[in-house]
């Protein structure tokens, strides 16, 4: 239970995880109804969305901690393990799905009437998929406003399994329509090589992250507009750094001003670049090495 008042972050991956319970119900009900082997490998993939979920909230509640003496730069990265875990987990399900589709391909079994259990297995899951829809939909928004790669990586699943169901839905429609059994456990491998596609590609943005990848273009060249600004005094602005972490992100640089200025205000140049910097991006932590002029490199940033 997510207590009140706590970030907004963790209360929407709390909830993430009674959707997907619901959806997973949903899926199950539908596969036991049909025998498809489609359904059944949907319904895997909703045991790693139920997983993933409850991942996701362990590691933004670690994540949130402060930073300490043996985590001097916080614990945000967790989320970054918690995506690569769950990019994981959808490969296991891959392999499953794989494992049962090629046995059913090989001895396929008949389908259930369109009319009966395959029509209400249908219908339930396109009830699961719809509820998956809109929760995603509010994932995706979240973890974009609040820069977290554990949500956005559960938005990203969501809306792949979405896509699955969707196809799920016609092709097995078309297959029980026409009495071709041999389509469902065909779809199945569909699903199989798409969440493949999907968990490697989890993977690879997590280890980017863990690996200190620099944020987008966009993002430093704003960054380094917002030191120009509010640099006033000062000469020069130069080795720029900076990596993302989750939702925090480290930038650190040196500033160059002149040898006769005093620490006073040589700092408060400083807290005048650092406050507007965490007031455009709140997770920022930054650290400035001031030099004087000697130091100059005539690089970078020219301020005066």
């Amino acid at each position: 239970m997510v207590a009140k008042g706590v970030n907004p972050v963790l209360k929407i991956a709390a909830a993430s995880i009674l959707v997907g319970g619901l959806a997973l119900c949903l899926k199950l009900l539908a596969a036991t109804v049909s025998g498809s082997t489609a359904l059944f490998s949907d319904a895997l993939e909703g045991v790693v969305n139920v997983a993933s979920s409850a991942m996701a909230l362990y590691a933004l509640h670690v994540g949130a901690k402060p930073a300490d003496a043996t985590h001097p730069y916080g614990h945000a990265k967790a989320e970054l393990i918690s995506a690569i875990a769950t990019g994981a987990m959808i490969l296991v399900a891959a392999l499953a799905i794989f494992q049962r589709a090629i046995f059913e391909l090989f001895d396929p079994k008949p389908l259930v009437p369109l009319v009966g259990g395959l029509g209400i297995g249908l219908l339930l899951n396109g009830l699961a998929g719809a509820v998956n829809f809109f929760w995603a939909l509010c994932l995706r928004r979240v973890a974009r406003r609040e820069l977290s790669p554990a949500l956005e990586a559960d938005a990203q699943h969501l809306i792949s399994d979405v896509l699955t169901t969707l196809g799920i839905l016609l092709a097995l429609g078309v297959a029980g329509g026409l009495n071709w059994p041999v389509l469902d456990p065909l779809v199945a491998l569909g699903i199989a090589v798409q969440i493949t596609v999907m968990g490697i590609q989890t993977v690879i943005t997590a280890i980017s992250g863990l690996l200190d990848e620099a944020p987008p273009s966009s993002v430093t060249a704003r960054v380094r507009e917002l030191v120009r600004d509010h640099a006033a005094g000062a000469i020069e602005a130069h080795d720029f750094r900076m990596r993302q972490a989750g939702s925090s992100s480290f930038l650190e640089f040196h500033l160059v001003v002149p040898g006769a200025m005093s620490v006073d205000a040589a700092h408060e140049i400083c807290d005048r670049i650092e406050g507007a910097l965490k007031q455009e991006q709140p997770g920022v932590i930054v650290t400035i090495h001031v030099e004087p002029e000697v130091k100059a490199k005539h690089e970078g940033i020219q301020v005066t």
